[in-house]
């Protein structure tokens, strides 16, 4: 059966579970939407900016866990993607790029919005921001270059491909060669047998291991593996700041995030006198170690399980190094753990209830005692302590960049992965957008973005695609009339001084029913209580604008001085 290359990608879609796609439309595109016209599997999504596409789809696909899919036109649809597709690779997060491309017959002549090398060269510019890059110059190469973007997506450390799409090549015709995906891609499941047995060895036998969890067991989908092995082993649990809910928070062996805006606990107990340290699907990087700090490594041994063999010793030393997934060789380790533990009584050897004193001591949050304030403007404490009393057990949370990814890092707890902050790049008003393709790909669950007047004011306009496709989202504004987490870092270096870090205050209310949504001000403690679940029951997007305390510091104070020490250390070498 012919069908047109553009239909041939939309059953390559549905085939891999996708169900929305995220962009803006352009005359390049058309007979993608032709297709489109043709099928109702798959859904577009008009986007406000391709920006706020890039991001939807992000958010898509870490909550479905199947790959997110946006599109622009050529010009400057595609340059509008790029941050979003930067802020995916940086997270590993798996997208399919699509852009449009000029005709092969005028390729390269300086046609209208030429996205070619005579003109913005798309493939070139997206290269460094994907795994992938390529465009498509023969009908009959496109369904071999669509499996091969899938297969680099999908497999290994995942990320986003580009495809640059020429409109003739779309609409042309091809014999349909649907294929399944396991005929073309397979998940890595490797290990080292004898690794597996030195590091289960090493577990078992450790006066004081510890455990740091990323988004690599995320990814794999190892969360219960990874809470098995460390019941079996009564070994205190930390995760990366992206990793966040990777091990149930509220467990007695669970010592919260450990880097930025962590809690004291997980500082205090990983750069203590452990000797045992399994990291697990985490980089090592600045977020997490407080800038490479030497008291990360153990006494004894670090072992390190990662998918990618550049991440591996990338950092720090290891004595033990694992490649491979992380439930795969999670499990396998479980398995020689359980032999080894014949001869130990574990629960005698590390008793739980030392790591329950040592919490209790330690702490698991700064300045705990205003999460119970009354003050008025609301301290955000207070906010994150309403936020996790009201909010339903499988609430999805997105956390922009700034002052609301801080204190929801340090405050709010998760039992399960959910949720979701843009840490490899920081990218100001991901969440903002995001949180659409989020609620997209769990229509079932309450889906929430906490996010800065700052933000609001970057991808705000999204509102309106979540009104215009029924998407209900809730948006939680902290709303302080400056950009937030820059003022704050800012004061270490410049004092009172800051520059071009406030703004005259909006009410974000008010525009959120401009676009069509709910709108709800909030001034005083308690009022969240009252709000959030009217606005869950309505089932209709909703801004609810925060008025915070403005002077209040997100818990940064650990994270700069880790930053500081390591100029000092460079400077003393």
């Amino acid at each position: 059966m012919k069908i047109t290359t553009a239909g041939l990608l939309l059953k390559y879609l549905e085939g891999e579970g996708v169900r929305y796609i995220f962009g803006v439309p352009g005359t390049t595109l058309v007979p993608l939407f032709a297709a489109i016209n043709n099928q109702t599997a798959i859904k577009p999504i008009l986007t406000k900016h391709e920006e706020g596409a890039a991001f939807m789809a992000d958010g898509y696909a870490r909550v479905s866990g199947t790959i997110g899919v946006c599109y622009a036109t050529s010009g400057p649809g595609a340059t509008n993607l790029v941050t979003g597709v930067a802020n995916a690779y940086m997270d590993s997060v798996p997208l399919l790029v699509i852009t449009g491309q000029v005709p092969t017959s005028i390729y390269g002549k300086g046609t209208f919005q030429d996205s070619t090398k005579a003109g913005i060269d798309s493939v070139a510019m997206f290269n460094p921001l994907t795994k992938f890059s390529d465009c498509i110059m023969s009908k009959y190469k496109m369904p071999e270059t669509l499996r091969e973007a899938f297969r680099i997506a999908l497999s290994g450390k995942q990320g986003p491909v580009h495809i640059s799409y020429p409109k003739d090549i779309m609409e042309a015709e091809v014999e349909d060669t649907l294929l399944p995906p396991k005929t073309y891609r397979v998940k890595a499941e490797y290990f080292d047998r004898r690794l597996v047995i030195d590091a289960a060895e090493k577990l078992v036998h450790a006066k004081k291991p510890a455990m740091l969890v990323g988004s690599g067991v995320i990814a794999s989908n190892a969360t219960s593996e990874i809470l098995e092995l460390a019941e079996m082993l009564n070994t205190p649990v930390a995760t990366s700041p992206k990793g966040k809910g990777a091990f149930p928070e509220s467990h007695d062996l669970a010592l919260g995030v450990l880097g930025f805006c962590g809690s004291p606990a997980a500082e205090e107990y990983i750069l203590g006198d452990i000797d045992v340290l399994l990291v697990i699907g985490a980089s090592l990087n600045q977020l997490t170690t407080f800038s490479w700090d030497p008291r990360f490594m153990p006494s004894d041994c670090l072992i390190q399980i990662d998918i990618d063999p550049a991440q591996v010793g990338k950092n720090y030393p290891v004595s033990v190094a694992l490649v491979g997934d992380c439930a795969t060789v999670i499990g396998e380790i479980s398995f020689r753990v359980l032999r080894e533990l014949q001869e130990h009584n574990i629960n005698k050897e590390r008793p739980i209830e030392e790591v329950i004193k040592f919490k209790q001591r330690a702490g698991m949050f700064l300045n705990e005692e205003k999460i119970h304030s009354q003050a008025v403007p609301i301290k955000p404490q207070t906010l994150m302590r309403e936020l996790q009393e009201i909010m339903p057990r499988d609430a999805i949370v997105f956390a922009d960049t700034g002052n609301p990814m801080c204190w929801a890092v340090h405050y709010l707890k998760f039992e399960k992965p959910n949720f979701f902050s843009p840490f490899g790049m920081a990218t100001m008003g991901y969440a903002t957008a995001a949180v659409v393709g989020g609620k997209l790909a769990a229509p079932d669950r309450p889906v929430i973005a906490l996010i800065g007047d700052g933000c609001f004011l970057m991808n705000g306009m999204e509102v309106a695609t979540a009104v215009n496709h029924n998407a209900p989202v809730i948006w939680i504004v902290f709303n302080n009339a400056k950009l937030g987490l820059v003022h704050e870092l800012q004061k270490y270096s410049l004092g009172d001084k800051t520059v071009a870090t406030e703004f005259n205050r909006i009410n974000c209310a008010e525009v959120a029913q401009g676009l069509g949504a709910q709108g709800f001000s909030i001034e005083r403690p308690g009022e969240l209580s009252e709000v959030l679940p009217k606005a869950l029951n309505r089932g209709r997007p909703t801004v609810i604008d925060v008025t915070i305390d403005a002077d209040e510091k997100p818990p940064l104070d650990r994270w700069v001085r880790g930053a500081s020490e390591l100029i000092a250390r460079l400077d003393y070498l």
